[in-house]
């Protein structure tokens, strides 16, 4: 399997798809070189029992000879991504797609997790630029450990006068705050 990035030839488009107060943003990020096997991003919101919603990131195999598809919600079970460009460069598409989705769902608030435990510095510093682009969409963000050495954030929007829109421009991975 050789995983070809689509992403990093600088232009990709972002789906987004909205039932009620649920949604989904796709982006295509690549394919298999040797196998019918194509590759997507996913950036959901959903709801929760009890009402509240709940964001989600995995991406998509879909397999063009059964016509099946595989989840992965681990960073631990995309190492097929292999070249770091490829990895910022989904990354961007992903934080893309979230700002898509944040502007045409517009929740009140919502939570997200990790999905696995003790992340690295790594996985974090991406959690860190999910929270950033959520920040500069107008909300406010606080975190807090879950169980098993998991994280948890919570965003609350911020009333429309407190949204920077200078800030909101800035680039989504910039990490040196």
């Amino acid at each position: 399997m050789a995983f070809v990035c689509t992403v990093s030839q600088g232009a990709f488009r972002v789906q987004v798809f909205q039932a009620g107060v649920s949604g989904i943003a796709i982006i295509n990020i690549g394919h298999d070189d040797a196998e019918p096997l194509n590759y997507s991003a996913a950036v959901g919101l959903d709801v929760l029992p009890g009402g509240l919603s709940e964001l989600y990131f995995h991406i998509v195999e879909a397999d063009g000879a059964t016509g099946g598809e595989h989840l992965f919600w681990s960073g631990k079970d995309t190492g097929f991504i292999v070249n770091p460009e490829d990895r910022e460069a989904t990354l961007v598409s992903v934080l893309t797609g979230l700002k898509g989705l944040l502007s045409m769902i517009g929740p009140d608030e919502f939570v997200w997790f990790t999905y696995d435990e003790r992340l690295p510095k790594k996985a974090l510093l991406k959690f860190q630029a999910i929270r950033q682009t959520i920040e500069r969409c107008g909300y406010a963000v606080m975190s807090t450990r879950a169980s098993a050495g998991r994280k948890a954030w919570k965003a609350m929007r911020l009333p429309s006068a407190a949204i920077d829109i200078e800030e909101a421009e800035a680039n989504p991975i910039d990490l040196r705050e």
